[in-house]
């Protein structure tokens, strides 16, 4: 009878305040305190969080109102692959049941096998109308069908709640029912994670654009404009953010020139074509002598990159005077009459830092994705042990990866190997979103490149909508395979930003971009002696087995799934707690709603009901 009279009061309260007041704000019921960190999700959602003894994530949305479900989606990027926590409110009103999902493609979510949500604090109705839940997650489960969050790399939050209780028929629907996306979230983050400095003071910006170029009607071109940069004196570029005009900009390159380059030829500001169309290999672009580092590498959708607060990218007097903007365009409708002004926007200071930042390109040119398959693993890029034991000359700093792929793309990986074991990869995408590329920090344990370390790249791809063979290129039916690495400092590499093998033939480039142009056309026996490539030998990369998570250690690192029809069983406990109107507190490792309520109506009959408040 009481709960029977509680839930008629439930009911009656539900009925008679409002469903919300668009007045969610951070640390209004809790503390900063106790959850440092807070983010607006939107004007009726707020989440707080905090991590605990470097192993779990607790999670606090407050929401305006009273909720029937609320679900906090976790990803690498985008809404590919999310893992959701979800709270329902059951069927008669009084319990809380916490929900561990996945959701591979932006539709259906489906149950997760391991559960690996639990709820701390169940959602009450109180005066104040609003819904406040707490649970717990691991930070790393290593279940393949949840997100892992490693401290200081980004993540994607996204957001879904309803008014009604009806989780079971919403989730049918439930990317209707998603409310927003953030990306570049560090939910981990370190107490130096900030980039932000009393130096940056002094920090100003320089645009660099395509001067209103006009896009051309082919399928694929890549262009170019030479562009002066300031050079009064030395300076650090702290941060830059890429960004497109039209929507046929592919990808943003930004080469910059060596000390005292300035291209005569073409003329700064002119655009001009700068890579052959039918074989669009970055070692083939036309780009002006001495002006092939690469240091600035964007994509639609992508965010901007800060870097950290030890290093920047030089330019100024005595480095980088002149840049070159490289952009590729997508045009395979041909589209006419539309122009262009895309281009990169650089945050410098003229207090210097003190390492300089450069880009080591890892990837595969050798692409060859067989027609209709499903999911292929292209062959391996291997940056081996007899390449940095040459060219790294003291322990690196890894900051970040930036992944490009095509929309075939699946998954991504770089492997790390040192005295022949893996160590945590130096990043991992398992659920690649074209629509939603961007920097991505390497993983805490592979932050440091040793002389003789090996690093591995993989790509798989969905190939199973075309009946032919996919190869790489910059063509909308071609494909890529780069992962850019930002590192620092320059100086410990200074004859190494190209890594990338050639595995048919047991090879690999262990030079810069600069060093390459020069031998365009030198053979490869000629490189293997003088060092600019070397043989990759003999190695099964799938012999190599890390010591920790054994995602680590995958080829093909997009998991295979399937809808899970059943829940996973364990036992429920209810507590008694105080301050809360309803008077209880469900700890609960379930989701599903039907059997969640099967097994209270259990737990009722065998005499363990929590004890009800007055």
């Amino acid at each position: 009878m009481a709960r029977l009279l509680l839930a008629a009061c439930v009911v009656i309260a539900g009925c008679l305040l409002p469903a919300y007041v668009n007045a969610a704000s951070c640390y209004k019921f809790l503390s900063k305190d106790d959850y440092p960190n807070c983010m607006q999700l939107d004007s009726s959602l707020v989440l707080h969080w905090r991590t605990i003894d470097n192993k779990t994530l607790e999670l606090a949305p407050d929401a305006d109102g009273y909720l029937g479900w609320l679900a906090i989606g976790i990803s690498e990027a985008g809404l590919k692959g999310v893992d959701i926590n979800v709270v329902v409110l059951g069927s008669q009103g009084l319990s809380w049941i916490m929900g561990d999902y996945f959701m591979i493609n932006a539709t259906t979510p489906n149950l997760d096998e391991e559960q690996n949500a639990v709820l701390v604090v169940s959602p009450t109705i109180d005066r104040d109308n609003h819904t406040l839940a707490i649970w717990q997650r691991p930070l790393d489960s290593c279940d393949t069908e949840d997100t892992p969050v490693f401290q200081d790399v980004e993540r994607s939050i996204s957001w879904a709640y309803s008014y009604d209780n009806e989780w079971e028929v919403d989730k049918a629907s439930f990317t209707n029912l998603t409310r927003g996306l953030i990306t570049g979230v560090r939910l981990f983050p370190s107490s130096n994670s900030s980039s932000s400095s009393s130096a940056d003071a002094l920090s100003t910006s320089i645009t660099l654009a395509m001067p209103s170029f006009p896009v051309p009607a082919a399928n694929t071109s890549v262009v170019c404009v030479n562009l002066q940069l300031p050079n009064d004196t030395a300076y650090h570029v702290t941060a830059y953010q890429g960004f497109n005009t039209t929507p046929f900009v592919h990808h943003v390159i930004g080469y910059v020139c060596a000390a005292g380059v300035v291209p005569a030829a073409p003329a700064l500001g002119v655009p001009y074509k700068c890579a052959n169309s039918s074989w669009p290999n970055p070692l083939q672009a036309a780009l002006p002598v001495g002006c092939e580092t690469v240091n600035y590498v964007w994509a639609p959708g992508a965010k901007g990159f800060t870097a950290p607060p030890e290093a920047g990218f030089a330019m100024g007097a005595g480095s980088a005077g002149a840049l070159v903007l490289q952009v590729f365009y997508q045009n395979p409708t041909g589209v006419v009459g539309k122009s262009d002004s895309s281009g990169l926007t650089l945050t410098y200071t003229p207090t210097l830092r003190a390492s300089t930042l450069g880009v080591l390109t890892l990837g595969n040119t050798d692409l060859r994705i067989p027609a209709a398959a499903a999911r292929y693993t292209a062959l391996p890029n291997i940056c081996p042990a007899s390449c940095t034991g040459k060219r790294v000359l003291q322990p690196v700093s890894l900051v970040s990866n930036f992944y490009m792929m095509g929309r075939r793309g699946v998954s991504t990986l770089t492997r790390h190997i040192r005295n022949g074991s893996a160590i945590q990869p130096v990043g991992r995408i398992n659920y690649w979103d074209v629509e939603h590329p961007g920097f991505l920090t390497v993983f805490p344990d592979s932050r440091t490149l040793l002389p003789n370390d090996t690093l591995i790249s993989l790509c798989t791809y969905d190939n199973s909508n075309s009946d032919s063979m996919t190869f790489y290129g910059n063509y909308p039916w071609q494909e890529l395979c780069f992962n850019y690495l930002t590192f620092f400092p320059a100086s410990a590499m200074p004859d190494l930003d190209y890594c990338v093998a050639d595995t048919r033939k047991n090879v690999t480039t262990c030079a810069t971009r600069t060093l390459l142009a020069a031998m365009r056309d030198v053979p490869d026996p000629t490189q293997l002696l003088n060092g600019t490539k070397v043989s990759v030998g003999p190695l099964n990369i799938s012999y190599y087995e890390s010591a920790e998570c054994v995602l680590h250690d995958q080829l093909d690192v997009t998991p295979y799934h399937k809808p899970n029809t059943r829940a996973a069983v364990a036992s429920i406990v209810l507590v008694p707690t105080v301050l809360l109107v309803v008077g209880w507190m469900l700890y609960s490792k379930y989701s599903k709603q039907e059997e969640l309520e099967l097994l209270l109506a259990r737990a009722e009959q065998e005499g363990i009901e929590a004890p009800m408040v007055g």
